[in-house]
């Protein structure tokens, strides 16, 4: 706070003495702009800085390998305990996040184990299979 006072204070000698426009001049910001990158080094290459898995992962996007992104599975719209909804999974579980209503901002998420078929509250039925290895 006393630092806002210290500036009116400044900005009220300055304008004692001077006329309307003078004191508009005066009170005037200036805009910022933006740097330019030859004055501040361009961004460096997110590959020049990553390493281990995640280099691994931007190699592998970079030559057109989507394993590593997050993929959507659509549910079918009828779904039963000897027919459910598989799930690719490489370890025991995986978790699933089932948008119930297709307008639902809300997801339930929950783990389904393999070997066994799982029931979300809305009724749908997932089971949880061995994943291709080559996936990985």
């Amino acid at each position: 706070m006393s630092s806002i006072i210290g500036r009116a204070a400044v900005f009220a000698k300055l304008a004692k003495n001077r006329s309307v426009s003078q004191v508009a001049a005066i009170a005037a910001r200036a805009y910022a702009t933006e740097a330019s990158p030859e004055d501040y080094g361009y961004y460096p290459d997110p590959l020049e800085h990553a390493t281990g898995r995640e280099k691994k992962m931007l190699i592998a996007r970079l030559a057109g390998d989507d394993r590593y992104e997050p993929k959507v599975y659509y549910r079918a719209e009828v779904s039963t305990r000897e027919k459910p909804n598989l799930v690719p999974a490489h370890f025991d579980f995986r978790i699933v996040g089932c948008m119930c209503e297709p307008d639902s901002g809300h997801v339930n998420f929950m783990v389904v184990r393999k070997g066994l078929t799982q029931r979300c509250e809305c009724g749908a039925w997932y089971k949880a299979i061995d994943a291709d290895p080559e996936s990985v």
